[in-house]
């Protein structure tokens, strides 16, 4: 099946040096990381960087711990028989940030209102949820969704009052710190605009107070910059992925403590299917055949991360290792671009962002120069970029996506945007459309396991 996107390579090494010797607990932590945020609601960002931030305020209703599903506001949750509908038991007596209870109306209202929104948290597959008491609520779908509690990992949950009141300014993150309202553990106390957040811990947490009494989040765009800031006791954590190199410099240190662990996300190459050239889908099978995924992991990456064959892979369900990668084939890339009557080459940009993706795309744009594509490369900002790329002002981009634990999340990504299901197609970035695609995702809503492994991997 031809998508609209030219996966690169999937990240399953992060690295996180850690300065805390054995013999120091500390209760104040200072964090590097490589943006500011775009917003501070959880629903209106698919920001990674985002995502680092919504977790200190936010809670979601489930969350993952090595690879099974736990309880996180959620005491309960079981699937009807038929999968078309669910019911869930909240954790009593959480209180937001704002000293109100958790209610079933709060988790209504946060399951409705993304599913209304174009957003970063879409829920496949959701119709409506119906209020049983004050802990107890009810979910329908609009077909069979077995896959549903795994598309909650990572949804978080507003509080219905803050976010009516504040209406379409929640979220700004030029609003005053106190305005951002969770079951989270923590609260923001202060920010600097462009340059750090400093989150301090809630005594009230129902998980128990953290620890870590304060946490404050550096935004430090360059690798070297954050590693020299490590090395000088200036951070704590670097949660930038650092070059191979400087992590064998981590590890050499007694102070440092290097950790890895695997991840979804996946560094891509996308397409603005409505703009020519793209829209012809040759152009984008010749850039597929023109690239050498592994170089561009070496030498943008330092090796660290691997060359995916789908758009999720094996920490979701519907992976399938039946499926081979598109390997370089300059000749074959060469003849698609002289069908697609493009023979001479052609001039376009591809928006990133700096640090390791503007590296990928120097490589993109070396290993596109012997088919006559001029690649200029443009830079954006952090904060800005989703909006930018929603709005489809771009040719080519090249950013990291990583969604929940099921397959079935992916129709937000590449199915053809519905008014009737507003967030099949919510994350559709790339203006792709294909009904064959959209089948497929319609098919994966099967109660038989067996059919949703078939489905994703006609479409992966």
């Amino acid at each position: 099946m031809k998508k609209a996107i030219s996966f690169l390579l999937s990240l399953t090494l992060l690295l996180a040096p850690l300065n805390v010797s054995a013999a120091e607990e500390k209760t104040s932590i200072n964090i590097a990381i490589q943006a500011d945020a775009t917003t501070l609601d959880p629903h209106m960002s698919a920001s990674g960087t985002d995502y680092s931030y919504f977790r200190m305020l936010y809670d979601p209703l489930l969350k993952e711990e090595n690879g099974e599903l736990v309880g996180a506001l959620a005491k309960s949750w079981e699937l009807s028989d038929d999968a078309m509908s669910a019911t869930f038991e909240l954790v009593p007596d959480v209180k937001f940030s704002n000293g109100e209870v958790l209610t079933s109306s709060d988790v209504i209202f946060s399951l409705d209102r993304a599913s209304t929104m174009a957003a970063a948290q879409t829920i496949p597959g959701y119709k409506s949820a119906s209020e049983i008491d004050d802990t107890h609520f009810s979910v329908e779908f609009s077909a069979p969704n077995p896959g549903f509690f795994r598309s909650l990992i990572g949804f978080f949950i507003v509080n219905e009052d803050a976010v009516t009141e504040q209406g379409d300014s929640y979220g700004a993150v030029s609003n005053d710190v106190s305005s951002f309202v969770g079951t989270g553990p923590y609260v923001l106390s202060e920010r600097s605009a462009g340059s750090s957040m400093t989150f301090t811990a809630r005594e009230d947490y129902y998980g128990g107070a953290p620890a870590i009494t304060s946490a404050t989040y550096k935004v430090i765009g360059d690798m070297n910059t954050a590693f020299m800031a490590l090395q000088g006791n200036q951070i704590d954590f670097c949660s930038l992925a650092l070059p191979n190199s400087t992590v064998a410099q981590a590890e050499a240190m007694d102070n440092l403590t290097v950790s890895y662990y695997e991840g979804r996300a996946l560094c891509y190459l996308g397409f603005n299917c409505a703009k020519e050239p793209f829209n012809n889908e040759k152009v984008r099978q010749a850039i597929a055949y023109a690239l050498d995924k592994q170089a561009i992991i070496d030498l943008a990456e330092d090796g660290a991360g691997t060359v995916a064959n789908s758009p999720w892979n094996a920490l979701t369900f519907g992976y399938s290792g039946n499926i081979d990668a598109v390997s370089q084939d300059t000749e074959k890339a060469k003849a698609l671009l002289a069908e697609a009557g493009y023979a001479d080459g052609l001039n376009v940009t591809l928006t990133t962002i700096d640090g390791a993706w503007k590296k990928a795309a120097e490589v993109v744009q070396e290993q596109l120069a012997p088919l006559g594509i001029n690649v200029q490369i443009q830079l954006a900002d952090g904060t800005s970029i989703v909006g930018t790329l929603m709005k489809g002002d771009y040719d080519m981009q090249i950013l990291s996506l990583g969604l929940g634990g099921d397959a079935s999340a992916w129709s937000a990504v590449f199915g053809t945007a519905s008014e009737e299901n507003p967030s099949f197609g919510a994350l559709n970035m790339f203006f792709y459309s294909n009904p064959d695609v959209d089948q497929a995702f319609v098919e994966s809503n099967s109660a038989d396991d067996s059919v949703r492994l078939s489905a994703f991997e006609h479409i992966a």
